[in-house]
């Protein structure tokens, strides 16, 4: 964060200064560190901001934040006192937040990257800081901060010698893009692509697309956009001298990649004639790494630097990272899932050199709504059609109709398995794995797979 001192953070949020714990006398001297939310992650010298929750508010943890070394709290009640806290009253704690993250935001020079999308959203925002990070010091939303908390707070990380921060901006229904849009005022924006993640939030694709791009309307004047070659011709009017560029793999596209292999997790393509290889399992790759190649030209970074940064990329737990166990090889892609990144998990198992069985164990797509069925019969018609997945395992809700399009479309029934919850499907497991086999593990996050990665590290299965 910028440093700012007391007496600054009380104007910028328009809140009143309190005579809670410590006193006035060195309050408006005294400077602000990081900017917090969760007590449990407090340091010394942090602002904790008590945010109203569903079952409780963040004052109630005020004595927590002190005694962690927090140095101040925006507090909404009036007379809330806790000892060693300077206090800040506001009316409405969430939009204090906002209110800082627009003051750091106008402080600071540093170019502000959006990034949003259906889907890979984090790795393309992870392979974008990687990029920009050679062109100088790069400043990225921590985790998935990416909704009306975690985009002020990822603002709010922003210091002094961050020269780009490249925020995630995530929506999970109609009309939250665009606040968040107007609260980064990127000077890029990156579309990932437009699948039916959150489908019940939005009611349809063409709704679904139309929210995604507020942000890249958002774009400042004398800006950049990048999206996917196919969404160009749903581009929002925009200022004249904000730059379009289409990125796409063996297609039409302004930066296109060529040549695209994958060998078990190994990924290599063409930009241009510049060769890339990353250390990455699976082709739905390519298009975030080209987005990070279009970014990086914007920001003077050579193709040939971008190939060395994202050669030593990697990717987080439960996103397509690939682990050894005793008994096997497994594919933990049990973050979170779609229809779009189930299908792009299927054609990776079935590609994937092994001597053993490939085996697809997934859980529910959440979020769906009506279209849920229709979906995860697809994806079943996807595992059943041609030769590659051996075996499907499916737990929760709508596991028979993954499971049944999987049969319809040509797969054995002998080779499917349906259970009722995750919890059965665990149960299932030990003894059943085979040396030489392949697992791939995906599933929403709501189905919490990354439990059956778990217990497959542990166990003998």
């Amino acid at each position: 964060m910028i440093p700012i001192q007391f007496e600054q953070l009380a104007e910028a949020v328009d809140g009143t200064i309190g005579r809670h714990g410590g006193g006035l006398a060195s309050a408006g001297t005294r400077q602000i560190g990081r900017v917090v939310t969760d007590s449990r992650s407090v340091r010394p010298g942090d602002l904790f901001v008590a945010l109203p929750g569903r079952f409780h508010h963040g004052e109630e943890f005020l004595p927590e934040a002190a005694s962690a070394g927090a140095t101040a709290a925006v507090v909404e009640r009036d007379g809330v006192v806790c000892d060693g806290l300077e206090c800040v009253q506001v009316e409405e704690s969430l939009d204090a937040l906002w209110r800082l993250a627009e003051w750091n935001r106008d402080q600071s020079s540093a170019e502000r990257v959006a990034v949003t999308g259906s889907f890979a959203k984090t790795t393309t925002r992870q392979m974008i800081h990687t990029v920009l990070s050679v062109a100088g010091r790069s400043l990225q939303s921590p985790q998935n901060y990416n909704n009306h908390v975690g985009v002020p707070l990822s603002l709010l990380e922003i210091g002094v010698e961050d020269r780009f921060a490249v925020i995630e901006v995530a929506a999970s229904g109609l009309g939250e893009i665009e606040p968040l849009a107007q609260l980064v005022r990127p000077r890029v924006a990156v579309l990932t692509g437009v699948g039916r993640a959150h489908l019940r939030g939005f009611g349809s694709a063409e709704e679904l697309c139309r929210e995604k791009m507020q942000l890249v309307g958002s774009v400042q004047p004398g800006g950049l956009a990048v999206i996917p070659a196919e969404c160009r011709p749903r581009l929002p009017r925009l200022p004249r001298d904000v730059q379009v560029v289409t990125v796409g793999v063996e297609t039409d596209a302004d930066i296109v990649a060529t040549d695209v292999e994958h060998d078990s997790g190994m990924l290599r393509f063409d930009v241009t004639g510049q060769r890339f290889e990353l250390s990455v399992a699976g082709r739905h790759f390519v298009r975030a790494a080209v987005a990070a190649v279009a970014i990086g030209r914007w920001a003077g970074v050579s193709d040939s630097e971008s190939a060395t940064a994202l050669a030593s990329f990697r990717t987080d737990a439960g996103r397509c990272r690939v682990e050894q166990t005793s008994q096997g090889t497994v594919i933990d892609d049990s973050y979170n899932a779609s229809p779009e990144s189930m299908l792009a998990a299927c054609e990776l198992l079935k590609e994937w050199n092994t001597v053993g069985r490939r085996v697809l164990v997934v859980g529910d797509m959440a979020e769906l709504g009506s279209h849920s069925e229709a979906c995860h019969a697809e994806v079943g018609a996807a595992v059943g059609g041609g030769d590659g997945i051996d075996e499907l395992w499916a737990a929760g809700r709508w596991a028979e109709f993954t499971v049944e399009a999987a049969i319809e479309a040509g797969m054995s029934r002998e080779t499917t398995r349906i259970c009722l919850s995750v919890d059965a499907l665990l149960d299932a497991l030990p003894g059943w794995m085979q040396p030489g086999d392949t697992l791939l593990v995906k599933g929403s996050r709501r189905s919490r797979m990354e439990r059956v990665v778990q217990q497959l590290r542990e166990v003998d299965c």
